[in-house]
């Protein structure tokens, strides 16, 4: 059950009971314990809510997107061998990899669960054993032998003392340390980032740095235009007036507009190469899809760029969708199981508990004490001793 709502203006402490003078023990309030479950929880939804934990994937093909993990129980070999890394799928993870030292990989496209083929020599996967010795199309990065970064360490790093949140580039799907793009976080929020390496690599996408999220000076640069992937001319480049009348907030980041008419629509480009950040999703939408562009992106194997259904945001947004229909439907199937009296002594309880805990948090708020161990456990127990007495009390008196 989630209290939120019963607590939701209470400012409360709570603590172990540790045997620890109150003074000196350091304690969150009860609204920041939950809000921590509930970002918990709503992360666990995003990255495997729109997944099946049953069936393996493999019969899907090459999944545009799910979350995968890389056993080092059945490939140790595969943290130093880069020929043997392997990805499986969430349902094998839980009914094949089971007790298993695993590490997780977050999510990453266009993946065919690897679980059971010829690199895990005689193990066979538990879900479906006719598979094909290699999937030949995955892509296996330094992630899949639990190293990120261009530091190559892993994460968490027992060797690393400075707290730095890790940030996944797009293209290459490697995670960075903030400290090692090369460049200051944004002062403006931004939901998607590609890191200087695949900038290098892939340097049209200079031509969609977005002049809304203001960052520091880059660090390396380009000699000249011609460096760039697809230089100027080569197709004619929308005027500066142009570009300033597209208003990122106007576009739905869910249509992909395809522009056929074999005019290129890239905008001019930054002679800069360095990590780019972008404060929206539908950036993308303005990526030109003229022939040129579109042969450059499939010759470069960034095609995925104009994929609607690409974005991490997009598949985070499905999870969330879809475990909430889960949760609603398993409501609703549960109360339906219930004949009336037991919907009406569920509900009555429920109420029963929320009136309670009002109750308890409110005496504990009003006297400014920190809540214990021993204080909740003392509250479920009166608690159980009321519904013991009402469920042993007579219907009738002889």
């Amino acid at each position: 059950m989630n209290y939120s709502d019963i607590m939701a203006e209470q400012n409360l402490s709570v603590i172990d009971e540790t045997g620890v003078d109150e003074s000196e023990v350091s304690t969150l309030t009860l609204n920041e314990v939950l809000q921590y479950e509930d970002q918990i929880i709503e992360d666990t939804a995003a990255v495997l809510g729109a997944l099946n934990d049953k069936n393996c994937s493999y019969a899907e093909g090459y999944v545009k997107r799910q979350a995968l993990y890389s056993c080092l129980t059945c490939i140790p070999e595969g943290k130093n061998d880069p020929e043997k890394r392997a990805g499986i799928c969430l349902a094998c993870s839980y009914h094949c990899h089971d007790g298993h030292e695993l590490i997780e990989l977050y999510t990453k496209r266009n993946f065919r669960c690897d679980c059971g083929n010829s690199k895990f020599d005689s193990f066979q996967c538990n879900i479906l054993e006719d598979k094909d010795p290699l999937n030949e199309n995955n892509i296996y990065n330094q992630n899949f032998q639990g190293t990120y970064c261009v530091c190559s360490r892993p994460y968490p790093d027992p060797e690393d003392s400075v707290s730095d949140e890790m940030i996944q580039c797009i293209v290459c799907e490697d995670w960075y340390h903030t400290r090692h793009l090369n460049i200051s976080l944004p002062v403006n929020s931004f939901v998607e980032m590609a890191c200087f390496n695949c900038v290098g690599d892939h340097q049209f996408l200079l031509h969609y740095k977005e002049a809304s999220v203001e960052e520091s000076e880059p660090c390396v640069s380009v000699d000249n235009e011609e460096d760039i992937a697809v230089s100027d001319d080569q197709c004619h480049q929308e005027s500066s007036e142009n570009k300033e009348e597209i208003l990122l907030e106007n576009i739905d980041p869910l249509q992909m507009e395809n522009d056929m008419d074999g005019e290129c629509k890239k905008p001019k480009t930054t002679s800069h190469v360095s990590t780019l950040f972008w404060s929206d999703i539908s950036w993308r939408n303005r990526l030109c899809k003229c022939d040129i562009c579109l042969e450059m992106y499939e010759d470069e194997n960034v095609l995925y760029l104009i994929d609607s259904e690409d974005p991490v945001q997009i598949y985070e947004e499905k999870g969330k969708a879809k475990t909430q229909e889960v949760i609603e439907n398993q409501d609703r199937d549960f109360l339906s199981s219930m004949n009336r009296v037991q919907l009406m002594e569920t509900i009555a309880g429920y109420n029963e508990l929320k009136t309670g805990l009002a109750d308890f948090f409110k005496d504990f708020a009003e006297k400014r004490k920190v809540i214990k161990e021993e204080d909740v456990r003392e509250f479920f127990e009166e608690m159980q001793a009321k519904k013991k007495r009402r469920t042993e009390m007579p219907y009738f008196c002889h």
